[in-house]
């Protein structure tokens, strides 16, 4: 299956990392917009920089005016004039352009550099007259403009008739007004510049800006209408090409996931996806890949679980089909009268014999069945185990010492309090035991022993016969193991120990079978129990 290997280890810092990288960039290209934006508006308003350092003091101070270049500050349409104190022109660098300015009107021009600036707004009073607000609006780099700092107001006359500002002039011409609030009905806008030169002559530079006119007013609108759509559009499309990005980033390990789960369902049970990346995503990939497994186990078993059933039916019915045969030609032979009375009774008695180990057999299969019924419960009961298992041997010894066995019972005086099914746990002991008679040789000695501490008791069965192949060791207690690997040589259905270790695992407990530790032990079988 196809690997996937990313360096971010979590899908929050992926979103993080890339939301990160959608910032920058969305930054980057509106600062690039807005730059281009500003050179095109800079080249359709052409303004000058009134608001930077004049530069070319030394040329001002040695009265070198032709020398200055003053195209940068003022725009390409701009100029300036030069004055001396009584406002009489002393140099210009456009002779086309001959205005005059008396001392007051010099005074309303503004500063170049100035952080006041000047509006006037006309309006009608109560008794509707004409009136003129004048608002000083000053201005800082830091903070912008501050409104409303001071003002005054002008009558009809353009008198003033209240004011807070500071100044000696109580009556203004219109050009004197136009002038201050950069409202002149020319084309330019004016400021000045105070400078002295080296002789100790004061001079006025004045500098005419070009005003906005129509035209570039218009260009100038069409661009705002322009470029705020590409604004959305830039976003739009950034936003676009973020989301199929990250659409990317998710949906190729879900496609991984995707084909991964098809690839299961078509039957490909070897199915495993190696993915390296967010690990919220790991996660996801390792359930799967855990319930593959998992599931994979799980039908292994449930085929093995078929075979072994198969297997056992078949082991069934041969083992029924037999005794069947003979009770029934034996049954035949009496019934015809074919027998004498020695032979009918020895008939009688093998017919007797082949019914019990059919009751056996079919009873061993009916307990396995109850027990895996999800409706069977056991019938505890709070008992001395100790003594359970003493009345347990004392019953069974007359068997073991016929059959040739030899006991040997390590169990405490002591009370061993244990809540239990002494029903089922008979069954689990004549299981065990069972095993041990059938297949190991006469004069094997069977050993017993009960140990408990405070949170559990360890019963041990063990025998010094002739042992477990470690070949069949690890399934010995599978269900429907019949055959060689349940060491009964085809004998009975293979249920014995599976149905003890069952009943075991119904009282919280369970049966293993245990590698020896004290030497002249061959087989070892362990049930533990947890108080």
């Amino acid at each position: 299956m196809k690997n996937y290997k990313s360096k971010d280890r979590s899908l929050y810092i992926l979103l993080i990392k890339n939301y990160i990288i959608y910032t920058l960039v969305m930054v980057f290209l509106m600062m690039s917009i807005y730059f281009f934006e500003l050179l095109v508006e800079k080249s359709i308003i052409q303004s000058p920089r009134v608001d930077k350092p004049l530069g070319g003091q030394e040329l001002l101070k040695a009265g070198e005016y032709e020398k200055l270049d003053l195209k940068t500050l003022l725009g390409a349409t701009g100029y300036f004039v030069v004055l001396d104190e009584n406002g009489q022109l002393v140099y210009t660098d456009n002779p086309d352009r001959n205005e005059s300015y008396t001392k007051r009107e010099i005074e309303c021009i503004p500063e170049y550099n100035s952080p006041y600036i000047y509006t006037a707004t006309v309006y009608c009073d109560e008794d509707d007259r004409e009136q003129t607000l004048v608002t000083q609006r000053s201005f800082e780099w830091d903070t912008g403009y501050k409104e409303n700092i001071a003002y005054m107001v002008l009558d009809e006359n353009l008198k003033v008739i209240q004011s807070n500002l500071s100044g000696e002039i109580q009556q203004f011409t219109r050009r004197e007004l136009d002038l201050m609030t950069l409202n002149s009905d020319t084309k330019y806008s004016v400021y000045k510049y105070e400078f002295e030169e080296s002789s100790g002559s004061r001079r006025t530079l004045l500098m005419h800006v070009k005003k906005m006119d129509r035209q570039r007013y218009k260009k100038l609108d069409s661009l705002w209408k322009i470029f705020i759509p590409v604004y959305i559009l830039s976003y739009v499309l950034i936003l676009l090409v973020f989301t199929i990005w990250m659409r990317r980033k998710v949906k190729e390990p879900l496609d991984m996931l995707n084909e991964g789960i098809l690839a299961f369902a078509d039957g490909n049970r070897d199915t495993e996806i190696n993915y390296k990346g967010p690990k919220e995503f790991e996660a996801i990939f390792d359930s799967f890949n855990k319930m593959s497994r998992l599931l994979k186990e799980s039908e292994s078993s449930k085929e093995h679980l078929i075979v072994e059933k198969q297997r056992m039916l078949a082991d069934i019915s041969h083992d029924l089909k037999t005794p069947i045969t003979v009770i029934r030609g034996y049954a035949k032979a009496v019934s015809d009268g074919l027998t004498d009375p020695e032979t009918e009774k020895q008939y009688l008695n093998t017919i007797f014999l082949k019914t019990e180990s059919l009751t056996e057999m079919i009873n061993t299969f009916y307990d396995y069945s109850k027990l895996e019924h999800p409706e069977f419960r056991l019938i505890k009961e709070k008992q001395d185990l100790a003594e359970f298992i003493r009345e347990y041997l004392a019953n069974k010894y007359d068997e073991i010492d016929l059959m040739g066995f030899e006991l040997e019972v390590e169990i405490p005086e002591t009370e061993v309090e244990y809540c239990f099914d002494s029903v089922q746990m008979r069954r689990v002991f004549d299981n065990i035991f069972s095993n041990a008679l059938k297949h190991n040789p006469t004069g094997t000695t069977v050993y017993i022993t009960l140990q408990q501490t405070e949170k559990s008791i360890r019963i041990e069965i063990a025998d010094n016969g002739t042992g477990i192949p470690e070949e069949i060791r690890s399934n010995l207690f599978e269900p429907f193991t019949v055959g060689d690997d349940s060491r009964n040589n085809r004998q009975g259905s293979g249920l014995g120990l599976a149905v003890a270790r069952k009943i075991v695992e119904l009282h919280g407990g369970a049966l293993l079978l245990e590698k020896p530790v004290n030497p002249g032990i061959s087989t070892l079988f362990v049930i533990r129990l947890m108080k």
